[in-house]
């Protein structure tokens, strides 16, 4: 299984984030919440990440924050790819503190089984 994350696989394109932030559906898992959005791409998935300036002033602890939470998902990406379906997704951290690595792989387990069951519903409809 390749647990790489290549660069067709960030969501990069201002359009698309645009869009997914005006259209898209949220997920919650403290201090995660995945915003995603069934769209028409070449790939599975584009995902984005992002840590808010507000609580985190310094580059260095959103760059750490944001490293975390590729990390994660990067190990569990697979879950994201469902059928022949494709999504724009994005990451956001709204925690105030800085996590460690297990607090930010509960919250995205906690997306996951969020996420698995929101499919199980698209599927079905």
């Amino acid at each position: 299984m390749n647990e790489k994350l290549p660069t067709v696989l960030k969501l990069k394109s201002k359009k698309q984030i645009e869009g997914l932030f005006k259209y898209g559906n949220s997920i919650k898992g403290y201090p995660l919440v995945l915003v995603y959005q069934k769209e028409t791409i070449e790939v599975p998935f584009k995902a984005g990440f992002s840590v808010s300036k507000r609580f985190f002033k310094k580059a260095v602890d959103r760059n750490f924050i944001k490293r975390l939470i590729r990390e994660n998902f990067r190990k569990k990406k697979y879950i994201f790819e469902v059928n022949e379906e494709q999504f724009l997704l994005m990451f956001l951290f709204v925690g105030k503190e800085l996590p460690t690595y297990q607090v930010i792989e509960k919250a995205l387990l906690k997306i996951e089984s969020k996420w698995q069951k929101k499919m199980k519903k698209y599927d079905e409809a």
